[in-house]
């Protein structure tokens, strides 16, 4: 079928093929166990590249809710102080020049 020059050529490409390979991964077991974790961790439905793409969105997600309960701190706050009337009326006068009837408001900038 095939000349032998040719399936001569073909062993000595075998044989150089393998003297490549390192001698641990010629071994049967090594082998299927490190196609095992490559097949963990790569294409697994819960594989590693989306593990930590999850775990980096859970990160985000965990940072923008500590920021928005600051943030509604701070308008629990406001609410709270507008309960006050005198506060109330500070804010009016100093955010929103409210004045009273009969009053004159100067605005000094610095």
């Amino acid at each position: 079928m095939y000349p032998l020059r040719k399936i001569l050529s073909m062993k000595k490409f075998v044989e150089r093929f393998q003297s490549i390979i390192p001698k641990p991964l010629k071994n049967k077991y090594i082998l299927t166990g490190l196609l095992f974790l490559l097949w963990i961790l790569l294409f697994d439905p819960i594989n590693l590249i989306d593990w930590a793409t999850e775990k980096n969105n859970l990160r985000k997600l965990n940072n923008e809710k500590y920021r928005l309960e600051k943030e509604i701190d701070a308008t629990t706050k406001k609410i709270d102080d507008f309960q006050n009337p005198d506060s109330l009326e500070k804010v009016a006068r100093e955010q929103y020049y409210f004045q009273a009837a009969g009053e004159d408001v100067y605005i000094v900038e610095d």
